[in-house]
């Protein structure tokens, strides 16, 4: 019953059979079939199913919460038998735009040379989209910029805070902006910025709000090299790593600034799925290579 309790507690996080059938794999009526079985050995109904989406009965809840102790401790107990053997597989990586660049790059082919056995499925996304992919189990680790020091990115969160990145205001040269803005200056200009689930799209979002005042988002921009381009051409303000637009400074087509009230300086927070049995290993290395590369930076 081992296997059709992993499927109930991927069903419960996903809420999506089509979604636990790719993460296992299996096809999507070998799913249905396997909590059919749990089912009938346990002698009760766990899914209400006359509601779309379904959702657990309440028995579906207190047989969870077993069933997420019974597999933790096996994959625990396999973790530690296969400890000294090779991490092989795949490992699932979602990494957000300011984090997979070519340094990011650099880190994970130097991985692949010593985990030869392991194979990489990389998404790039905003670090809001990341976080809630982890939770659907859809990934392995994920790796996205915050705040320094802020609110729910914590050690008791899962989450690890491996290096630092300084982060300032971009704007067109043309505009001669002083070198330090207060909020106030940039209150009325227009901004280029990220999509939702970007956190310093969120955090400008958030000081706008607590203002009672709207922003004048010129352009949503997916790419980080258009919205850098965008910014360039005098579209509007933006906010980026200082890593990723050093060319761009170097050749006169950007300027950056300081908002005063804006965080100077980004956490690089990691977060990773429970028990990853040999791949927590690999997880480490990425974590400990990257906090080499952002240390050797600064």
């Amino acid at each position: 019953m081992l296997e059709e309790m992993r499927t109930f507690v991927l069903l419960a996080q996903t809420g999506s059979i089509a979604r636990v059938a790719e993460r296992l794999p299996l096809t999507q009526p070998a799913v249905t079939k396997q909590i059919q079985r749990l089912e009938r050995a346990l002698d009760t109904v766990l899914f209400d199913r006359r509601v779309k989406p379904f959702r657990l009965t309440a028995e579906g809840e207190a047989v969870l919460a077993r069933c997420r102790t019974i597999v933790g401790e096996f994959e625990a107990l396999r973790g530690s038998v296969r400890a000294t053997g090779e991490p092989e597989g795949v490992l699932r990586v979602g990494v957000s735009h300011a984090v997979g660049d070519a340094r990011f790059a650099r880190v994970l082919a130097g991985l692949r040379e010593r985990y030869p056995a392991v194979s990489f499925r990389l998404s790039c996304e905003w670090g809001g989209v990341l976080r809630e992919r982890l939770n659907r189990a859809e990934l392995d680790a994920a790796l996205w910029l915050a705040p320094s020091g802020a609110r729910g990115y914590h050690a008791d969160a899962g989450i690890r805070v491996i290096g630092t990145e300084p982060v300032r205001l971009i704007a067109a040269p043309s505009r001669k902006l002083p070198a330090t803005l207060s909020m106030a200056q940039v209150t009325d200009e227009a901004w280029v910025l990220n999509p939702a689930g970007c956190e310093m799209r969120a955090w400008l979002l958030g000081r706008y709000e607590a203002d009672r005042l709207t922003p004048n988002v010129a352009a949503e921009v997916q790419s980080v090299p258009l919205q850098h381009a965008l910014v360039a051409e005098g579209f509007g303000l933006g906010f980026a790593p200082v890593r990723l637009i050093e060319p761009q400074i170097a050749e006169g087509t950007l300027s950056m600034h300081r908002l005063a009230s804006a965080p100077s300086v980004w956490d690089v927070c990691v977060q990773r799925a429970p028990s990853l049995g040999r791949l927590a290993r690999v997880v480490d290395a990425l974590e400990a290579a990257l906090s080499t590369e952002a240390a050797a930076a600064r």
